[in-house]
């Protein structure tokens, strides 16, 4: 098998060197604006005019020219592998239904989990079950930050520091505190487990940017860590899913998820829960999904998606009890949505009464640098 490569940065690099001893794919061609090889070019056409590349690779990133470059090539009849998240849960319908006119592979497994084989057995485990829920702690970074703040009494502002000096968090983080990272994650695994496509904008997504060291405290009061963690459950006629911190107790499997690893994991109906843990970003981990999916094409697969991929809205009608920070000063919560307060010589803290995230998030729209947590 011949392949392109779109990108050669920290995963484009990694994919090219785990290939380098492969005797069945090949690298022919390279798309990068650094040309220092004869492989290299810079000019999107040498790759889909060429007939003997069976697949293409991108590692570039981003949306745009990601999409419109995902686009020529599966139009040229190339199958097409990414590890680009952002790109798939925005156009991921796009590129299947063209991926199916023109008889290409669109695959995608690294884009959620990266190392991690998650994506691949929620795709082998929908055609065998119903997939009840499924969800995990799907970024690194703040999984990083978290696990110090616990372990170490760090600042947030400060393991934050320390994840960007390690290469863990990019200079400008909001993706990832912000939870957008795991909030398209998330729409992908939805998507590839129960057909059911979410716009990741419609995903509730709290992040833990506004985490303090009174919010580390509490947890570990009631011998319980913090994670950000993804949830969706699928009924009849409602799929829920939001991305939020959460509170596990010590001796659960997501309180062992330490440093910048991951935890991945699905319930089907009739055979329970399977849990995946690793690597889920970085140079080789990611590269090596990515050959994964470069043998599914060689095997025959052409899809992670299955072929009715309904989009749908997300429920939030179910009822959860919360822990809110608000900062010192600022308006309080309506008391018929406290339950219990929490004492803090510079916060105002409260346990609520069980409302939906959607009142939660209201409550986070109102005041934009309040933390909130499911308990």
């Amino acid at each position: 098998m011949n392949i392109a490569i779109l990108g050669l940065g920290t995963i484009g690099s990694g994919v090219y060197e785990l290939l380098k001893a492969n005797q069945d794919i090949n690298v022919k061609r390279v798309l990068d604006i650094r040309a220092w090889m004869d492989i290299m070019t810079t000019d999107l056409s040498d790759i889909t005019g060429d007939s003997d590349i069976d697949a293409v690779v991108e590692t570039m990133g981003g949306l745009h020219p990601a999409y419109e470059y995902a686009l020529s090539c599966i139009n040229s009849g190339k199958s097409f592998i990414t590890a680009n998240k952002y790109l798939v849960s925005e156009y991921g319908r796009e590129l299947a239904a063209a991926a199916k006119t023109h008889h290409a592979a669109f695959l995608f497994s690294a884009a959620c989990g990266g190392g991690i084989p998650y994506l691949s057995n929620l795709a082998k485990a929908r055609s065998t079950d119903k997939i009840k829920e499924l969800g995990g702690i799907l970024n690194g970074t703040t999984n990083y930050i978290l696990d110090k703040m616990h372990t170490s009494g760090e600042s947030y502002d400060a393991a934050l520091a320390e994840a960007q000096k390690l290469g863990y968090a990019e200079r400008d983080p909001s993706s990832d505190v912000d939870g957008l990272d795991t909030q398209r994650k998330l729409a992908l695994a939805c998507g590839v487990g129960v057909g059911r496509f979410i716009k990741p904008a419609d995903i509730p997504t709290f992040g833990i940017r506004n985490i303090s060291r009174d919010d580390i405290m509490y947890a570990s009061k009631q011998n319980a860590v913090i994670r950000l963690a993804a949830y969706a459950r699928f009924g009849a006629d409602a799929t829920e899913a939001f991305v939020i911190p959460r509170m596990f107790k010590q001796g659960s499997a997501e309180s062992s998820i330490r440093l910048n690893l991951n935890y991945a994991w699905y319930t089907g109906e009739q055979t329970g829960i399977f849990a995946f843990s690793g690597q889920g970003a970085g140079r080789f981990p990611t590269a090596a999904n990515i050959i994964r999916d470069l043998y599914a094409v060689k095997r025959g697969e052409t899809a992670l998606y299955p072929e009715q991929l309904a989009q749908i809205n997300v429920s939030t009608d179910e009822k959860y009890s919360f822990y809110i920070r608000l900062p010192f000063g600022k308006e309080t919560l309506p008391e018929a949505a406290i339950k219990e307060k929490l004492s803090a010589s510079d916060s105002m803290r409260f346990i609520t009464e069980p409302m939906t995230v959607s009142q939660a998030s209201q409550i986070r729209e109102a005041i934009p640098d309040s933390f909130i947590m499911l308990i």
